[in-house]
């Protein structure tokens, strides 16, 4: 733990995409509580590095925050579509269903179709802390369910088929093998310092 954070218990560091097997993918995130500065510029951070990686959606646990968060924008394009920030929010009202290819910022270079439903609803709220609604239909309900399970600790890998999970088994082992070796090197910290830095931005805000 660094100064910065030793007077500042509630200071977000740089933030950065995290890949599995990070701790923080497979662990359920905490409702905030809490809505500040540091998260309002987080949330503005997520959306810098969701720009760069060319994705369209991104929750805090794949920037190693356990907050119950995600930023969209189904256009993937800053300055182009709507940007949406969803706060502590709850899915409900799911309708149809329908299959589409889906990937992962944190699992790059896999791709696999995923089934999931046609419609929901999101209740949420924003970064000011007002109450969102949305009844969702098309990309942005499917984007919006895919970051949901993030929150849940979930990978769209886990939705898979059995002979779909089968498939991609190898490639999920591959990722575990590059993550523990880099923290066998020192390159990234071990698993318990991980954990215990989830748990201070935890109780900070949530």
């Amino acid at each position: 733990m660094d100064s910065a954070h030793v007077a500042n218990p509630a200071a977000i560091g740089p933030l950065a995409l995290v890949e599995y097997p990070h701790p923080a993918l497979l662990r359920r995130a905490s409702p905030v509580t809490r809505l500040d500065a540091g998260l309002r510029d987080a949330a503005a951070r997520m959306f810098d590095i969701m720009y760069e990686a060319q994705g369209i959606g991104l929750a805090a646990p794949q920037v190693a925050l356990p907050y119950r968060l995600f930023v969209v924008n189904c256009s993937g394009r800053r300055g182009d579509g709507e940007e949406h920030v969803f706060i502590n929010p709850v899915l409900s009202r799911p309708r149809g269903t329908a299959v589409q290819e889906e990937g992962c910022l944190s699992l790059p270079g896999v791709r696999m179709d995923v089934r999931r439903p046609q419609k929901i609803v999101v209740d949420a709220f924003s970064l000011e802390g007002e109450p969102i609604r949305m009844d969702l239909d098309g990309l942005l309900s499917r984007v919006v369910q895919h970051e949901f399970d993030h929150l849940e600790g979930r990978l769209f890998t886990d939705r898979l088929p059995e002979a779909a999970a089968l498939e991609v088994r190898r490639e999920l082992e591959t990722f575990r093998e590059v993550f523990f070796g880099k923290q066998s090197r020192g390159e990234t910290p071990v698993n318990e310092m991980l954990l215990a830095e989830l748990d201070r931005l935890e109780a900070a805000r949530c």
